[in-house]
Protein backbone atom coordinates (compact mmCIF):
# COMPACT_ATOMS: atom_id res chain seq x y z
CA UNK A 1 0.00 0.00 0.00
CA UNK A 2 1.30 3.27 -0.90
CA UNK A 3 1.51 5.72 1.81
CA UNK A 4 0.58 9.40 1.18
CA UNK A 5 3.27 11.98 2.56
CA UNK A 6 2.38 15.07 3.54
CA UNK A 7 3.60 18.25 1.73
CA UNK A 8 5.33 20.88 4.00
CA UNK A 9 6.01 24.61 3.87
CA UNK A 10 8.64 25.56 6.22
CA UNK A 11 7.75 23.32 9.28
CA UNK A 12 4.27 22.87 8.94
CA UNK A 13 1.78 20.34 6.90
CA UNK A 14 0.32 22.76 3.69
CA UNK A 15 -3.26 21.01 4.86
CA UNK A 16 -2.45 22.56 8.22
CA UNK A 17 -1.03 25.62 7.04
CA UNK A 18 -4.07 25.97 4.55
CA UNK A 19 -6.90 25.26 7.48
CA UNK A 20 -5.66 27.90 9.37
CA UNK A 21 -5.28 30.36 6.88
CA UNK A 22 -9.28 29.56 6.24
CA UNK A 23 -9.72 29.85 10.10
CA UNK A 24 -8.00 33.32 9.89
CA UNK A 25 -9.85 34.53 6.75
CA UNK A 26 -13.36 33.66 8.11
CA UNK A 27 -12.03 35.01 11.82
CA UNK A 28 -11.44 38.62 9.60
CA UNK A 29 -14.25 38.70 7.92
CA UNK A 30 -16.75 37.95 10.80
CA UNK A 31 -14.54 41.20 12.54
CA UNK A 32 -15.36 43.05 9.58
CA UNK A 33 -19.13 41.95 9.73
CA UNK A 34 -19.30 42.87 12.91
CA UNK A 35 -17.53 46.41 13.10
CA UNK A 36 -19.66 47.38 9.68
CA UNK A 37 -22.83 46.02 12.06
CA UNK A 38 -21.57 48.18 14.78
CA UNK A 39 -22.07 51.49 13.17
CA UNK A 40 -25.65 51.04 12.11
CA UNK A 41 -28.91 51.17 13.95
CA UNK A 42 -30.28 48.20 15.45
CA UNK A 43 -34.11 47.32 12.96
CA UNK A 44 -36.35 48.62 15.08
CA UNK A 45 -34.55 51.78 15.59
CA UNK A 46 -34.12 52.03 12.20
CA UNK A 47 -37.48 51.75 11.44
CA UNK A 48 -38.32 54.59 14.09
CA UNK A 49 -36.27 56.97 12.44
CA UNK A 50 -37.12 56.53 9.05
CA UNK A 51 -40.52 57.04 10.46
CA UNK A 52 -40.15 59.83 12.38
CA UNK A 53 -38.29 61.69 9.46
CA UNK A 54 -41.00 61.01 7.11
CA UNK A 55 -43.55 62.85 9.31
CA UNK A 56 -41.40 65.65 10.07
CA UNK A 57 -40.82 65.92 6.39
CA UNK A 58 -44.36 65.57 5.48
CA UNK A 59 -45.64 68.17 8.83
CA UNK A 60 -43.20 70.50 7.01
CA UNK A 61 -44.30 70.19 3.47
CA UNK A 62 -47.83 71.26 4.41
CA UNK A 63 -46.35 74.21 6.52
CA UNK A 64 -44.68 75.45 3.00
CA UNK A 65 -47.94 74.96 0.83
CA UNK A 66 -50.00 77.18 3.52
CA UNK A 67 -47.25 79.59 3.63
CA UNK A 68 -47.69 79.54 -0.43
CA UNK A 69 -51.15 80.30 -0.37
CA UNK A 70 -51.39 82.78 3.06
CA UNK A 71 -47.61 84.13 4.11
CA UNK A 72 -49.18 85.27 7.51
CA UNK A 73 -50.88 81.66 7.86
CA UNK A 74 -48.66 80.98 10.97
CA UNK A 75 -49.51 84.72 13.26
CA UNK A 76 -52.44 82.28 14.45
CA UNK A 77 -49.01 80.33 16.72
CA UNK A 78 -46.83 83.28 16.48
CA UNK A 79 -46.74 83.49 20.63
CA UNK A 80 -46.05 79.33 20.73
CA UNK A 81 -43.62 76.82 20.78
CA UNK A 82 -45.21 75.82 17.29
CA UNK A 83 -43.82 78.28 15.51
CA UNK A 84 -39.93 77.11 15.69
CA UNK A 85 -41.33 73.46 13.69
CA UNK A 86 -43.52 75.05 10.91
CA UNK A 87 -42.85 77.46 7.84
CA UNK A 88 -42.58 81.20 9.50
CA UNK A 89 -40.12 83.98 9.51
CA UNK A 90 -37.42 84.31 12.06
CA UNK A 91 -38.41 86.39 14.88
CA UNK A 92 -34.65 87.24 15.50
CA UNK A 93 -34.01 84.55 18.49
CA UNK A 94 -31.66 81.69 17.47
CA UNK A 95 -34.58 79.12 17.55
CA UNK A 96 -36.53 81.28 15.01
CA UNK A 97 -33.39 81.75 12.41
CA UNK A 98 -32.39 78.01 12.92
CA UNK A 99 -36.27 77.22 11.95
CA UNK A 100 -36.09 79.16 9.37
CA UNK A 101 -32.66 79.13 7.80
CA UNK A 102 -31.84 75.51 8.84
CA UNK A 103 -34.67 72.94 9.36
CA UNK A 104 -34.43 72.01 5.82
CA UNK A 105 -31.42 69.77 6.94
CA UNK A 106 -33.74 67.32 7.40
CA UNK A 107 -35.17 67.94 3.72
CA UNK A 108 -33.02 65.04 1.89
CA UNK A 109 -33.01 62.70 4.83
CA UNK A 110 -36.76 63.07 5.50
CA UNK A 111 -36.81 61.96 1.68
CA UNK A 112 -34.39 58.91 1.96
CA UNK A 113 -36.26 57.64 5.00
CA UNK A 114 -39.13 57.43 2.81
CA UNK A 115 -37.30 55.32 -0.17
CA UNK A 116 -35.97 53.12 3.34
CA UNK A 117 -39.87 52.65 4.21
CA UNK A 118 -40.57 51.54 0.55
CA UNK A 119 -37.50 49.03 0.74
CA UNK A 120 -38.37 47.93 4.31
CA UNK A 121 -41.56 46.76 3.70
CA UNK A 122 -41.31 45.88 -0.27
CA UNK A 123 -41.03 42.64 -1.49
CA UNK A 124 -38.19 40.08 -1.27
CA UNK A 125 -36.40 39.10 1.55
CA UNK A 126 -34.80 40.94 4.47
CA UNK A 127 -30.97 40.79 3.17
CA UNK A 128 -32.37 41.32 -0.54
CA UNK A 129 -34.18 44.47 0.24
CA UNK A 130 -31.38 45.89 2.21
CA UNK A 131 -29.11 45.60 -0.40
CA UNK A 132 -31.21 46.76 -2.43
CA UNK A 133 -31.82 50.21 -0.37
CA UNK A 134 -27.63 50.04 0.21
CA UNK A 135 -26.88 49.87 -3.96
CA UNK A 136 -25.84 53.31 -4.98
CA UNK A 137 -27.50 53.00 -7.83
CA UNK A 138 -30.98 53.24 -5.68
CA UNK A 139 -30.31 55.53 -2.70
CA UNK A 140 -27.41 57.70 -4.20
CA UNK A 141 -29.77 58.46 -7.16
CA UNK A 142 -32.44 59.46 -4.88
CA UNK A 143 -30.39 61.46 -2.93
CA UNK A 144 -29.22 63.52 -6.15
CA UNK A 145 -32.88 63.71 -7.25
CA UNK A 146 -34.40 65.21 -3.47
CA UNK A 147 -31.16 67.36 -3.43
CA UNK A 148 -31.81 68.98 -7.19
CA UNK A 149 -35.84 69.09 -6.83
CA UNK A 150 -34.86 71.10 -3.60
CA UNK A 151 -32.60 73.50 -4.82
CA UNK A 152 -34.87 73.82 -7.73
CA UNK A 153 -37.05 75.12 -5.06
CA UNK A 154 -34.74 77.59 -3.41
CA UNK A 155 -33.67 78.92 -7.31
CA UNK A 156 -37.54 79.57 -7.50
CA UNK A 157 -37.65 81.56 -4.57
CA UNK A 158 -34.79 83.68 -5.46
CA UNK A 159 -35.36 84.04 -9.19
CA UNK A 160 -39.60 83.47 -9.42
CA UNK A 161 -39.20 81.65 -13.12
CA UNK A 162 -42.12 79.33 -12.20
CA UNK A 163 -45.73 80.32 -11.55
CA UNK A 164 -45.53 79.44 -7.28
CA UNK A 165 -45.94 81.90 -4.72
CA UNK A 166 -42.66 79.61 -3.36
CA UNK A 167 -40.85 82.78 -1.25
CA UNK A 168 -37.98 83.86 1.67
CA UNK A 169 -38.58 84.69 4.65
CA UNK A 170 -37.26 86.77 7.38
CA UNK A 171 -33.72 85.41 8.42
CA UNK A 172 -33.14 83.05 4.87
CA UNK A 173 -30.41 83.48 2.73
CA UNK A 174 -30.18 82.41 -0.44
CA UNK A 175 -26.44 80.84 -0.26
CA UNK A 176 -26.83 79.25 3.03
CA UNK A 177 -29.92 78.04 1.37
CA UNK A 178 -28.06 75.60 -1.00
CA UNK A 179 -25.22 74.97 1.67
CA UNK A 180 -28.17 73.78 3.95
CA UNK A 181 -29.38 71.35 1.27
CA UNK A 182 -25.68 70.17 0.04
CA UNK A 183 -25.29 69.51 4.32
CA UNK A 184 -28.46 67.29 4.28
CA UNK A 185 -27.75 65.40 0.75
CA UNK A 186 -24.16 64.43 3.45
CA UNK A 187 -26.82 63.46 6.09
CA UNK A 188 -28.66 61.30 4.10
CA UNK A 189 -25.66 59.59 2.48
CA UNK A 190 -24.60 58.80 6.71
CA UNK A 191 -28.54 57.93 6.92
CA UNK A 192 -28.18 55.42 4.12
CA UNK A 193 -25.42 53.68 5.61
CA UNK A 194 -26.77 53.01 9.13
CA UNK A 195 -30.55 52.62 8.57
CA UNK A 196 -31.10 48.43 8.80
CA UNK A 197 -33.38 45.91 7.56
CA UNK A 198 -31.86 42.74 8.53
CA UNK A 199 -31.99 42.04 12.56
CA UNK A 200 -28.72 42.19 13.71
CA UNK A 201 -26.66 38.76 14.29
CA UNK A 202 -26.51 37.31 17.42
CA UNK A 203 -24.06 34.27 17.18
CA UNK A 204 -20.46 34.43 17.86
CA UNK A 205 -16.76 33.49 16.08
CA UNK A 206 -15.95 30.25 17.38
Amino acid sequence: MQRHTPTYVGDRPAATLSLGARRNTEQLSFRLCCEDEAMRLGERASLAVAAALVLIGAARGVTDTLHEYDPDYWQIVAHSWLRYVIRAPSDGTLLGWLNAQWFKVLSVPAGLSLIYLRSRFGAGTDEEREAEFRDWAVSGVWIAVFLVGFTVIELQKQLAFLDLNTRLVAGEEPWLNHLAHGLSAALAWLLSRVLTIVPARESAPP
